[in-house]
């Protein structure tokens, strides 16, 4: 690899984040949270003056496949390690900061945080606040103008943090759609790494570009997800939910997120409209990105013509009513379809949104939730874990099997719709299910390992918080559910489930590739 010429691509993604920053910051000064200002500012300075000088020790050459490897591969650790500088500025360790982050970038929705204000949104902790870098400045400040009338600065810490919720959510959707194609869409010519860029990605088996330039492609994809985003910002509003909600939770469910800024999640809104509302868009999230432009754009029955998305539908639909079998829950049937069915597409698009402790159903209903964790979306959507696509492939694979037993001599074609599926691509799709149980076993026994001292980590927790985060999917089970946190979990544990999410979110391939020796000579 070509050490330098990545630093010029390093450098330029983080000069994208360094202005990004500025948004939340804005957020933050909206709402007079000085401490909030500060963290933000810092870190877009801390962010922009790193990226001056990596750009001034790199060179300015063709970017290879090497190099497209490593920024999509360390770009997403670059990006958890400048997005947890305002957790840590405010208060958090850093740890904490690195978790929450790198969860929110994944779009997974795990959180460490565990205190909110009385109007139910999240805080910091206030004496970890109390003792943060953003408050000290904050008091050198008050000092400073003590004799201003012009400033005008609390000597307590900030009793909310919308700036900082603004950016948990935030960051869920740039990342959603994904940092490295946002660097595509906006920045100059790439020649073939833009390619490599895109193909290194976008989730899922099937790599094709929607047109024969892929800096038009992504910017498709973005329009598109833009538009969707849009069009949740305003029905939510409609729905009687605050603009500042709507927005938060609109960037968490359209990136299949789940970080709301309220503590109890969607429930603290008991509307059965704006759960309608947000079930539809983590829905249609959940399915391929490519599909939604063709259907706006041309063929109106993209979707439905898709074996994966009818798949993907008929999963959801059999969950379900499973769950509203014998799932225990409380209710009349209308309530109990609403609970299931919120649920079920949350956790299968890998959202994470909760309107219930559904850690209190029966065995059963939990089980089909760690399941559905385990399975994921479609592949292109923003949705996590193994992909519906891949597992549908999986289950044609095996039935061929059979058949062969039976027609030793037979050639029998593998088919998805009206496409035959080539052994070149079943190959990497079987092994990347390979792949994935094998890390998920190995991750499991870790986390057990390191929580061994801990009678709350029973195997529900461990096995859930594994899949939760290697799925990017959010909330797990125990001591991990839907009401709790990750915020006890050992630090060990902390780093173990960060390095999931980063592995989850790049499709394992994209981040074990730099294991291999070749990769690091040019």
């Amino acid at each position: 690899m070509k050490f330098r010429v990545f630093l010029g691509l390093f450098a330029s993604l983080l000069k994208i984040l360094a202005v990004l920053m500025l948004v939340p910051g804005a957020v933050a000064a909206y709402y007079s949270e000085t401490g909030g200002v500060i963290a933000f500012a810092l870190t877009s300075l801390l962010t922009l003056v790193t990226a001056i000088v990596l750009m001034r020790l790199s060179t300015k050459e063709e970017p290879g496949v090497k190099e497209a490897f490593a920024l999509v591969s360390l770009g997403w650790l670059g990006a958890a390690f400048f997005g947890a500088m305002p957790y840590v500025f405010l208060g958090t360790s850093l740890i904490d900061g690195l978790f929450e982050s790198m969860s929110a970038f994944t779009t997974t929705g795990s959180s460490i945080l565990t205190e909110s204000n009385a109007q139910g949104y999240w805080i910091i902790n206030s004496t970890l606040a109390a003792g943060s870098l953003s408050h000290h400045i904050e008091l050198g400040l008050r000092s400073l103008a003590a004799n201003s009338s012009m400033l005008q600065i609390s000597s307590s810490p900030d009793k909310s943090y919308m700036g900082l919720l603004f950016w948990r959510s935030f960051a869920q959707w740039l990342g959603g759609m994904g940092i490295i194609l946002l660097f595509v869409a906006i920045l100059p010519r790439l020649g073939v790494a833009g390619r490599q860029l895109y193909r290194a990605e976008v989730p899922g088996p099937d790599k094709d570009t929607l047109t024969p330039r892929i800096k038009q492609t992504a910017r498709v994809l973005w329009v598109v997800y833009i538009l969707l985003t849009a069009a949740e910002i305003v029905l939510l509003y409609l729905a009687k939910m605050p603009l500042f909600d709507s927005l938060c939770n609109t960037f968490a469910s359209m990136a299949t997120g789940g970080f709301s800024p309220q503590a109890s999640s969607i429930m603290a809104y008991g509307s059965w409209k704006i759960d309608a509302i947000i079930t539809l868009f983590c829905f249609l999230a959940g399915a391929n990105f490519a599909l939604h432009y063709k259907t706006l754009s041309s063929d109106r029955k993209a979707l439905f013509r898709d074996p994966e998305f009818r798949f993907y539908s008929l999963i959801l639909l059999a969950a379900t009513a499973a769950i509203v079998l014998w799932g225990g829950l409380e209710g009349d049937i209308f309530r109990k379809i609403q609970l299931a069915g919120f649920h079920v597409v949350s956790i299968m698009t890998t959202t994470g949104f909760a309107t219930t402790d559904f850690d209190q159903w029966t065995a059963a209903a939990k089980s089909i939730l760690l399941l559905l964790m385990i399975i994921g979306a479609c592949a292109g959507s923003t949705g996590g874990a193994i992909k519906v696509v891949r597992i549908l492939l999986v289950l044609k694979s095996g039935y061929r099997e059979l058949r062969h037993v039976l027609h030793p001599k037979a050639v029998i074609p593998l088919r998805l719709g009206s496409i035959s599926v080539k052994d070149e691509m079943l190959r990497p799709s079987n092994i990347f299910v390979a792949m994935y149980i094998i890390i998920f076993a190995q991750a499991s026994l870790l986390l057990a390992i390191i929580s061994y001292h801990d009678p709350r980590m029973t195997i529900e927790t461990v096995l859930s918080a594994v899949a939760a985060t290697l799925g990017n999917v959010g909330p797990g089970l125990g001591m991990v559910g839907p009401t709790l946190s990750f915020a006890e979990i050992h630090p060990a544990g902390k780093m173990l489930l960060f390095l999931c999410m980063w592995i989850g979110r790049l499709e394992i391939v994209t981040a074990l590739v730099m294991l291999v020796p070749e990769f690091w000579k040019k």
